[in-house]
């Protein structure tokens, strides 16, 4: 995302990013000391909107900082968490 000239990075992927690192914030919320998304406005919402359209080639200065700002944040995020070394075994419960 970069150096668009040089990468082609699938819109898909990166909603798909998206998606998991929002979802994974709201899952987190509870737990202190973990870096946050950045908060979304107009330029997220309009590079959003592109991606889900594949017209990635058309984005603005603003909109891929602001979308390379959330997939950083995203993965920071996701570095952070807590790791469960031994997890229980067992199925889930209903």
């Amino acid at each position: 995302m970069e150096d668009p000239a040089r990468r082609h990075v699938p819109p898909g992927a990166v909603l798909d990013a998206w998606h998991f690192f929002e979802d994974l914030a709201r899952g987190l919320d509870a737990v202190q000391e973990l870096p946050e998304l950045p908060a979304q406005g107009a330029v997220h919402d309009s590079a959003y909107e592109r991606l889900f359209g594949n017209e990635c080639a058309a984005w603005t200065p603003d909109e891929r900082r602001a979308v390379l700002a959330l997939l950083r944040a995203g993965v920071a995020l996701w570095n952070s968490c807590p790791v469960t070394l031994r997890p229980r075994s067992g199925g889930v419960s209903m």
